[in-house]
Parts: C-alpha cells; sequence; structure tokens
C-alpha cells in the first residue's frame, strides 16, 4: 500500500508537537521529549494504520493501542484530542493536575480509549502481549475456521516501548511468551533513542536489543529516524512499510526498532536528555515554534487541523465499523 501524507498531515503531526510542549511547560513537569520526536508514529498508527471507530471505545473488534512508556503520556493524549477519542483542549491544558483526563500516565477507566494503565515500565508491553492472546483465544471461540487476521474478532495490538520498558525483567518474560505463542497480531515499535532520564543509556544498557527479539521467535525490522529528518515523508513512509509488511507475518510477533532523536526538532535540546523528563523552557519552546510556523502562543493551534484529523478519522472509523456490522449480521445469522 501506498501512504497518503499531506501538509495537512505534516501540520498535524506539528501541532501534536506543539501541543506536548505548552502542556508540560504550563504544569511545570512531565515528559515532553518522546511526545515530540514521537508525534509522527502516533499520527501515523492513529489516522492512518488502526482501526477505530471514535464513536464507540468499546467496539470488540477495534485495534488496540497500549503505551508502554506511559511517561510519554501526551504522545497519546494529543492523539485522542485531534482524533475526537473523547479528550478536548481544556483536557490537554489540565495535563498532570488533579480531577483531569490526562494523568500524568495513561490509566484505564479513566480516560476513554486507554487500554490498559501504563505506569510501571514494562508493565504496557506485558499487557499488550496478554490482549493479543485475548483476541486469538476470542477468534477461536467464536470463528475457528477463519484463517488468522480474518476473522470479524481479529484485531491487532499495537505497542510503542521505550529503553525503560526493555530493560525490565517483565518485558523479556512476556516478549519470550510471545514468541513462543507465535503471536502475529502483536506489532511493537521500539523507541530507540539511547536515552533515559539519567542519561545515554550507555551507562546501563549496550546490548543489541533486535538480535534478542529475533532470539525470542519475533518478526524483527529496523527504521533510522536519525537522518536528519532531510526527508520527512520518507521517514515516516519507511515505518508505514514496515507496519504494513509487520501486518502480513502471521505466525510471528512484529519488533520495529525505529530509531530517533529525542526531542527532535527542538533546535538546541534535541538529543538531549533533559528534554526526556523536565519542561523544556519558553525559549527554546519559542524557537521550535518559530521553526514549525506556530505563532509563541500557549496552545494557539489551527483549529480548520482540529477539524481535518476528526473528520478524517470519524470518516475511517464509520467505514470500517460499517463493513464490520455488515459482517456481524451475517455471522449472527449462522451462528444463532
Amino acid at each position: 500500500m501506498t501512504l497518503e501524507w499531506t501538509d495537512t498531515d505534516a501540520r498535524a503531526v506539528d501541532t501534536a508537537r506543539v501541543l506536548a510542549a505548552d502542556a508540560v511547560e504550563k504544569v511545570g513537569n512531565g515528559h515532553p521529549g518522546t511526545p515530540i520526536s514521537l508525534a509522527p508514529v502516533a499520527h501515523l498508527l492513529y489516522q492512518k494504520v488502526m482501526r477505530t471507530d471514535p464513536s464507540d471505545d468499546k467496539w470488540i473488534a477495534r485495534d488496540r493501542f497500549v503505551l508502554s512508556a506511559g511517561h510519554a503520556s501526551m504522545l497519546q493524549y494529543a492523539q485522542l484530542y485531534l482524533g475526537g477519542l473523547g479528550l478536548e483542549l481544556e483536557d490537554i491544558q489540565s495535563l498532570r493536575t488533579w480531577g483531569s483526563k490526562t494523568p500524568g500516565h495513561p490509566e484505564y477507566n479513566h480516560t476513554k480509549f486507554i487500554e490498559c494503565t501504563t505506569g510501571p515500565l514494562g508493565a504496557g508491553l506485558s499487557n499488550a502481549v496478554g490482549m493479543a492472546m485475548a483476541a486469538r483465544r476470542h477468534r477461536a471461540l467464536f470463528e475457528p475456521e477463519a484463517k488468522a487476521g480474518e476473522s470479524l474478532f481479529d484485531y491487532n495490538v499495537y505497542c510503542i516501548v521505550g529503553d525503560g520498558c526493555l530493560q525490565e525483567g517483565v518485558t523479556s518474560e512476556a516478549s519470550s511468551l510471545a514468541g513462543t505463542q507465535e503471536l502475529g497480531n502483536l506489532i511493537v515499535i521500539y523507541d530507540d533513542n539511547d536515552i533515559s532520564i539519567e542519561g545515554d543509556t550507555d551507562i546501563s544498557f549496550t546490548e543489541d536489543v533486535a538480535k534478542r527479539y529475533e532470539a525470542y521467535g519475533w518478526h524483527v525490522q529496523e527504521v533510522d529516524w536519525t537522518n536528519g529528518h532531510t526527508e520527512y515523508r520518507e521517514d515516516v513512509e519507511a515505518l508505514y512499510n514496515a507496519i504494513e509488511e509487520a501486518k502480513k507475518v502471521k505466525d510471528k510477533p512484529s519488533f520495529i526498532r525505529l530509531s530517533t532523536v529525542i526531542g527532535w526538532p527542538l533546535p538546541n535540546k534535541q538529543g538531549d536528555h533533559g528534554v526526556h523528563g523536565a519542561k523544556i523552557g519558553g525559549d527554546e519552546i519559542a524557537a521550535m515554534k518559530e521553526l514549525l510556523g506556530f505563532e509563541n502562543e500557549p496552545f494557539k493551534i489551527d483549529e480548520n487541523i482540529v477539524s481535518a484529523t476528526r473528520s478524517n478519522l470519524a470518516e475511517r472509523g464509520k467505514a470500517a465499523r460499517d463493513e464490520w456490522n455488515s459482517r456481524f449480521e451475517e455471522w449472527k445469522a449462522a451462528h444463532a
């Protein structure tokens, strides 16, 4: 498949970056670096890849998304806002404040379209493995004759992980189990940026993660975004193609190692561990907004972009839901 990537998509990505920077700056604490650099990944998943119905967060055939790197919650919150999935601008402005829909880490049963609580590192990936196993069990119960990926009850589980997640022992156990179980409906994107809150990961984490996942029995691909992003669309397309390739593999879980620069495109602080877990600072935010063509005013964004992303997701969701409902009615009639 060919990726359709427009100027509106690019502007929506930059809008998500600005929202992440402004939200963390307003509350005075948080993790802005990853939401800024991975904004294209989240936009790609929500707007181009995943099957989601914005009107129903309990639709059983929806694809699941788990942000295992839960500290980067603005990565997901921005997409829930831009996609019309239950958050509004005031929720983004209330990041990490008591009673808001946008706590520091995503919380299940608190915010719509959050599939599980991801605070402890590694918990998200482990939950994603369980969700992929559950999906296969559903298909075996309700449509056992269907081929993998072709059942009404099939869906994919997408998970974004960071270095911190993969340093935890629980992810090793869960990932080993996923390989043994041949969970072809699980696709993990690893944000390999060589940064943790303490500094460069070389101080504690030097293993070849891709080879580890090959040894677990996963389908492994590598995509490099560290080339300065000079060909921005080509970078996104390379990841899209990797995801599409992963979806074809039905007998192995998929692991995509995505090499990135944390905080890109911050003019002065990209690649700096300081943007991992602290606010960026007004001067740097102003410089980024100037670079991206935004006014230097907190949460000043183009409402036309929000309308466009919401319309796109609503249309995609309705088409997917209508097609599924039609097939579901046939299935019900045949399995009364």
